[in-house]
């Protein structure tokens, strides 16, 4: 131990002048320059960062402001309840601090580094859960791994995640409930929908000519006159059509001949459109893919 220390002190004291400091080194070629002990394998090399549980980094949250960006520490636990600087943190691994939230810094190509994080979204041609995502089709949370689960409750899903089936995604507006559903694939076109506006049609013709005709009378005929003129008072008449009934008014079985006529018509009418009201599919050209959330591995 008191070797190392001696190395170590005298590799930083050795190149304070020059501005650098290297460690194992004489002659540091950076800011800090770490130079293996050994090159054998017979010693653990390299560089070991501060290693906190993800409560244990969730207590400091104040104490990391933005002049703390690139400050890199190793998790060993996901925190339990996911939420502010530390929502990204769900699961063991190597973290660093972009001045607002922790970042996780992931294996692989370094182009791709912190290219997912708890609660982002994507669709794929993947058939299923892959990867830390996880398909958003309405499972319970119960469901999940213990891993996923917290980073379900940290995004306000305790009972179900979303089931995104059939859905397109929405941006939130206002004090909208993330995760929320709503929408209808169908539509039908109620009386409130229609144009404010008054729809008349004017219906104008005549009706169908009968030729010349009489009408008749299924009674016995017409009286033309009144009764308590010329009446015999007998409360009999002789027949109809015969002047001599009803003491000289006369009666008659039928109008007189009016000749070929037409009877002219007009009016507003109610004409049914034909239509039987059924919905209309209010979805536009589309593509089937998958929907996953990414809930860490």
């Amino acid at each position: 131990m008191k070797t190392t220390l001696t190395v170590v002190m005298a590799s930083v004291f050795s190149s304070a002048a020059l501005g650098q400091i290297g460690i194992n080194t004489a002659v540091p070629i950076a800011s800090l320059d770490i130079v293996a002990k050994r090159s054998d394998g017979s010693t653990a090399e390299g560089v070991l960062p501060p290693r906190l549980s993800g409560d244990e980094i969730k207590a400091g949250d104040a104490q990391y402001t933005e002049s703390h960006a690139g400050t890199i520490i190793y998790a060993t636990a996901g925190v339990k309840v996911a939420s502010g600087k530390t929502a990204n943190i769900t699961a063991a691994g190597l973290y660093y601090y972009d001045g607002k939230i922790w970042q996780r810094m992931l294996q692989g190509d370094p182009r791709k580094m912190n290219s997912q994080s708890a609660g982002d979204i994507k669709n794929s041609m993947h058939p299923s859960d892959h990867s830390g995502w996880y398909l958003l089709n309405g499972r319970s949370v119960s469901s999940l791994p213990s891993s996923a689960q917290t980073s379900a409750a940290g995004l306000g899903f305790t009972v179900n995640i979303p089931d995104a089936a059939d859905r397109i995604l929405k941006t939130r507006n206002g004090a909208e409930l993330l995760g929320s559903e709503g929408g209808n694939n169908k539509m039908t076109i109620t009386r409130s929908n229609l144009p404010d506006i008054n729809l008349i049609g004017v219906v104008s013709g005549t009706a169908e000519s009968a030729g010349a005709h009489i009408h008749t009378s299924d009674e016995g005929g017409f009286l033309l006159g009144g009764t308590n003129v010329g009446n015999n008072g007998s409360g009999h008449y002789q027949g109809n059509g015969e002047s001599s009934s009803w003491g000289g008014i006369g009666l008659m079985s039928s109008t007189a001949n009016s000749g070929s006529h037409i009877h002219s018509l007009s009016g507003i009418a109610t004409i049914p459109t034909g239509g039987i009201g059924a919905a209309m599919d209010n979805r536009s050209a589309y593509l089937v893919v998958n929907t996953f959330i990414y809930l860490g591995e």
